[in-house]
């Protein structure tokens, strides 16, 4: 019998997990179309970073799973001049709907994460109703609505929809609160492995939040049950030990990524400061929006009025109430002191969108809604009650600067419209001939339907339109000309004899976007020591130096065999083409690395002095233009180098160059060296300096270098002659072919990250050393070959510690299945000698 019922409430789950995932996404569908946002409209969805560093780790993994990516699962040669890529993966594009990428063609791949996106946001509706029926039985129509609300709550369409991983949080949380069930139930013991497998796979960032919210609702469901002591630490071990095994099970992702983190370019923490009282609760209402500056915690005005019913339900147990009302007013409580935020973001304050964890809230308040309605409708006092609360949260957040136009509208009109539903159905349930009617509770559901998607419809197009305000599109779509550039680096391309750079034009990650091979990399997870090389050689860089950019200079194209440049212009992209040395060079002995500037820097890792770095002298003048003099070579090529400041730069009568392609120079940026132009025949440089708004002082030693280019091309054929004369590369190796007699150190044009082996000749792989930030192996006797071969750091460890889980898992699992066998076959025997 119990095995029938549970049957039959798996399949009454089903209708309103549909139903609300259908309706979620059609309010998103619908919010697009009336905001005119791709792909309905010409406006850009890619706000932040989702044009900038998400779609072309989507665009980079559907050239993976077509086989046309310079790298596999494990490396990426086409970003920052190689780097690991399987902790990206874990932290970007775990989900396995991020495959369905590959479904899409390459032109589409805007569109293939815009479906991505509202895949998940219907199926966090679809998981929130399972669960709601799991969780305790109840009107199925009131499931539905309330699970639709979860799936288009604040941080859902203000956070999680541009940031498509996030939304993998959004699925975990319900997911993992019904792990919670199956723990009480000792039911699922290999499923629950599974899912939460599923998710700490998919993005561990947000499935740890919904982790300790998965463990906050056992408890309060622990306390609301009936389980002994023993009963009740029975399920809580069986809740710790399947987080265990799916963690555990995931681990050959999620250490690489844990290692590549500890080692990635950090960021400052933000300084958490609790917003105002009025702030705050103005998030619960429609219409409001803070572009992440506060808690998006809107569920809908008819889920919100539903919880504030819970404490006047004379149907709900006491103890029920008491429980969850004290955990959803804990939870709240922990957004607003600053150790509890930073529990919940991994004890590190962000320094954008400092409420990431606010999903928990919502799924939490939709959680207490359910708990008000799943015992019994409430009343008409229990509804007034809760419109009374409901009220006095507006009041309270009149104030608010984040309401926008027509907010108190919505609010009355959606609340009461909910009152006048449930008052109804309340009393014709007290009708004897009506009572059993199910046409009521049908009118009802519409209206419910149509209240919570004009409303969240709304709430979305204007959450949309505000976060264009204020952050503006980070990217267009794919186009045209998008289409003109990829098809012209390809043209180009010669890898692995030469890498064809396409530049940082359109974003940080265009090497994956458009195609080639460059500096261009914008990940969380790039190196601090490749950010320190690229730096330390004048290449610039945004966001805290984790986005790298590229770089207009002959000398680090020679370093790193850079043999073409994509150059957009009106008249379209071109190419331009030069002599480089192959990527891998042999040096006879490596000089020390250490400069005092990039000019420096590049020499010596060319292994030439191309570089003049001349004295000179600085005016500053009263409008803070600064104007510096110096002498070099005649013919020569003057650049200038200055860290972390904007504005723009000019010989004398020459064209103006920019310091700083990012809007905030200085904050959160470093500027890249400048090439000016040629120096004149009376070899006297004169460079003007305009700051703009932000005026600086005359720069430091080492700022101005002039390039021979004539010693720069000796040095390049000199490389090229003693350099590899055949190299190879595959999804996460290197091996080239040297010249007979080489000696020294063979010098890989590719960062020296940590994962590298290396072998010459038939010796053993080992750790090459650092020669400026790039790999150096060290030449034996008769080397005519080398081999590298790059294993992401953490991985062999997660390999055995996946194993090990694996193993655990089924040993759980078939003891289990035995015992049950065990048990069902002693059962008749039982019986029949109880018979006799």
């Amino acid at each position: 019998m119990g095995s029938d019922d549970s049957a039959v409430r798996r399949r009454s789950a089903v209708l309103p997990a549909v139903v609300a995932g259908l309706l979620v996404a059609a309010v998103f569908t619908a919010s697009g179309i009336i905001r005119g946002t791709y792909p309905f409209g010409s406006l850009s969805r890619s706000t932040n970073d989702l044009g900038t560093q998400y779609i072309p780790f989507f665009a980079h993994l559907w050239d993976i799973l077509h086989g046309r990516a310079q790298g596999d699962l494990l490396f990426n040669w086409q970003s920052a001049f190689g780097v690991g890529f399987l902790a990206d993966i874990g932290v970007d594009l775990g989900s396995p709907l991020s495959l369905l990428v590959g479904l899409f063609p390459r032109d589409q791949i805007d569109l293939a994460v815009y479906v991505i996106t509202v895949l998940k946001l219907s199926l966090a509706a679809a998981a929130m109703a399972v669960l709601l029926l799991k969780m305790h039985p109840g009107p199925r129509w009131v499931a539905a609505t309330l699970a639709a609300s979860y799936g288009v709550c604040g941080w859902a369409i203000d956070d999680g929809a541009y940031v498509p991983m996030w939304l993998d949080g959004l699925i975990a949380l319900p997911m993992f609160f019904l792990v919670a069930e199956w723990s009480l139930r000792r039911t699922n013991r290999l499923l629950s492995v599974l899912v939460v497998a599923v998710f700490w796979l998919s993005n561990f960032y947000t499935a740890y939040m919904a982790t300790i919210a998965g463990g906050l609702y056992l408890l309060a469901r622990l306390l609301t049950s009936d389980l002994r002591v023993m009963g009740s630490l029975r399920a809580l071990v069986r809740h710790g030990i399947s987080f265990v095994l799916g963690m555990a099970l995931v681990a050959p992702i999620l250490l690489p990524v844990l290692t590549a983190n500890d080692v990635a370019t950090p960021s400052p923490s933000g300084v958490f400061r609790a917003s105002p009282l009025d702030i705050f609760l103005s998030r619960l209402l429609p219409l409001s929006e803070g572009v992440g500056r506060t808690a998006s915690l809107y569920v809908g005005t008819v889920a919100l009025l539903l919880a504030l019913t819970m404490p006047f339900n004379r149907f709900v147990p006491w103890r029920t109430k008491l429980v969850w009302i004290i955990t959803t007013a804990a939870l709240a409580l922990s957004f607003r002191w600053a150790p509890t935020q930073e529990m919940w973001h991994g004890f590190d304050t962000p320094n954008g969108s400092q409420y990431r964890e606010a999903f928990v809230l919502c799924g939490v308040v939709v959680v207490l809604a359910w708990q008000a309605v799943a015992h019994r409708l409430p009343g008409p006092i229990a509804l007034l009650c809760g419109g009374a609360l409901l009220v006095v949260i507006a009041v309270l957040s009149d104030g608010s600067s984040l309401l926008t136009e027509h907010w108190m509208s919505v609010l009355i009109g959606s609340g009461a419209v909910t009152l006048v539903v449930f008052g109804t159905i309340w009393g014709i349930r007290r009708i004897p001939k009506v009572r059993r009617a199910r046409w009521p509770v049908a009118v009802a559901f519409g209206i419910l339907m149509v209240v919570v998607a004009v409303e969240t419809t709304w709430t979305a197009v204007v959450t949309d339109e505000q976060r264009a305000k204020v952050l503006g599109a980070s990217a267009a779509p794919w186009d045209d000309k998008q289409t003109q550039r990829a098809n012209t680096i390809r043209d180009a391309g010669g890898w692995p004899r030469y890498r064809a750079d396409p530049g940082t034009s359109v974003t940080p990650n265009d090497p994956m976007l458009l195609g080639g091979q460059g500096a261009g990399f914008y990940s969380s997870l790039l190196p601090k020591s490749l950010n320190e090389t690229l730096t330390g050689l004048g290449f610039g860089w945004a966001g805290y130096g984790r986005a790298s950019h590229d770089l207009d200079n002959p000398v680090t194209d020679a370093i790193f065999s850079i043999g073409a440049h994509l150059e957009p212009g009106p008249g379209g992209p071109k190419v331009t083409k030069f002599n480089v040395p192959p990527l891998v060079t042999v040096r006879r002995r490596l000089g020390a690395t250490a400069a005092s500037n990039p000019y420096d820097a590049q020499d010596r890792l060319l292994g030439t002095d191309v570089y003049e770095v001349p004295e000179y002298k600085g005016t500053r003048f009263e409008t803070g233009d600064v104007k510096l003099v110096s002498k070099c070579a005649p013919g020569s090529i003057a650049f200038l180098y200055m860290r972390r400041v904007g504005g723009r730069v000019r010989l004398t009568g020459g064209e103006w160059r920019e310091l700083s392609a990012t809007r905030r120079p200085g904050i959160n940026t470093s500027s890249a060296m400048v090439q000016l132009g040629v120096v004149p025949k009376d070899g006297v440089v004169l460079m003007e300096i305009n700051f703009g708004e932000a005026p600086q002082g005359i720069p430091p030693t080492g700022a101005i270098g002039c390039l021979d280019q004539q010693a720069l091309a000796r040095t390049i054929r000199r490389l090229t002659a003693s350099g590899a004369t055949d190299v190879e590369v595959g999804g996460h190796s290197i091996s080239a072919t040297l010249p007979k007699g080489s000696t020294g150190y063979a010098v890989v044009a590719a960062p020296k990250v940590d994962g590298w082996k290396c072998s010459a000749g038939d010796g053993k792989a080992r750790t090459p050393r650092d020669y400026g930030g790039l790999i150096a192996v060290p030449l034996t006797e008769n080397a005519d070959r080398i081999d590298c071969t790059f294993t992401p750091p953490g991985l062999r460890r997660g390999l055995a510690i996946g194993a090990a889980s694996a193993l655990l898992t089924l040993g759980i699992v078939l003891f289990g299945w035995g015992w049950r066998r065990r048990r069902s076959a002693n059962v008749p025997a039982v019986e029949h000698s109880a018979a006799e």
